[in-house]
């Protein structure tokens, strides 16, 4: 089954619902991450899965040099310029930047993509890497198939994340999000 093709097509057509761009769990939980990651100012950050943009433009109003990645261009609307790729096939020749701010991505991986964009990631990431990642099924916006592929316990998450980065802290908001900021 060709992952990148059906995941890429299923969000160019979710990011026309202009119900699903408004919400945006990124921009909600960006204070924290910012507060947890401490980045200095003029940092560079990659906002991995970055959708509507919201959280990169409030980063970049922030005086963060943002780099966006994301599987669908049309999900952004904005000025700045949005990499497209597949966060399991990134282009060899993407350098690292100083930290990555990844938020509500991972559960909607293919589970067997979930270690290789880790390791992408923590490949492409100098100091430290924020992790929101949802616990839980979403019924919701499933007009071009589910959204949560990659539902399971934070202590595989936590599994995970240190399989790809040499320390993580981590934290559990109820038992609905897994928070982590992980070090490579």
């Amino acid at each position: 089954m060709d992952h990148t093709a059906a995941e890429r097509s299923k969000y160019q057509k979710i990011w026309t619902v202009d119900g699903y761009r408004v919400r945006s769990p990124g921009l909600r939980h960006l204070p924290g991450a910012l507060e947890w990651m401490q980045p200095e100012a003029g940092a560079s950050i990659t906002d991995w899965g970055s959708g509507s943009g919201q959280a990169s433009d409030a980063m970049h109003k922030l005086g963060f040099d943002v780099r966006m990645v994301d599987i669908a261009a049309n999900a952004y609307r904005g000025d700045l310029k949005v990499i497209e790729a597949c966060l399991w096939e990134l282009p060899e020749d993407m350098p690292a930047t100083d930290y990555g701010f990844c938020a509500d991505v991972m559960e909607h991986l293919p589970p067997e993509k979930v270690e290789a964009v880790l390791q992408q990631i923590a490949a492409r990431t100098r100091k430290k890497c924020y992790f929101q990642i949802a616990l839980f099924r979403d019924h919701t916006f499933t007009e071009a198939g589910p959204l949560h592929l990659s539902v399971f316990p934070p202590e595989w998450w936590e599994q995970k994340v240190l399989a790809s980065f040499k320390t993580a802290e981590f934290k559990l908001i109820g038992r609905k999000h897994l928070l982590a900021v992980a070090t490579p």
